[in-house]
């Protein structure tokens, strides 16, 4: 699996990794992310860089170099974009309470709810 992040209105870190997935991608809804001292859930999108639009999250077991077994979360091609669980206001790259990565890797017993789950 190759991902590829050009900088876009989501994130402005390029990014660029082939990965070796070993098993099927499922969409996301929600994981666990580091807001300040705190885990907490948030909601997660995949961000379509071209049309500045929500596209769907994925996570998918890889295999790290070196590290073993991850979990990839990726999504579209302008990364992934995340809002605390609780805010209900539509996906928007300019809103200053969502923020967006290129994509992560966490341990594979890490907290993740995902669509099929809900």
């Amino acid at each position: 699996m190759f991902i590829e992040v050009e900088p876009n209105p989501n994130t402005a870190i390029p990014f660029n990794m082939v990965y070796r997935d070993v098993s099927e991608a499922r969409e996301v809804f929600c994981i666990k992310y580091q807001v300040g001292t705190d885990n907490q859930p948030v909601q997660v999108t995949g961000w379509n860089a071209e049309t500045n639009t929500p596209c769907p999250a994925c996570a998918c077991q890889v295999e790290e170099s070196g590290d073993g077994m991850a979990l990839l979360i990726y999504g579209g091609s302008g990364g992934i974009r995340m809002k605390p669980l609780e805010d209900e206001s539509p996906w928007d790259s300019a809103s200053s309470t969502q923020w967006g990565e290129s994509h992560l890797v966490y341990p594979v017993d890490s907290f993740i709810v995902y669509k099929d789950q809900i």
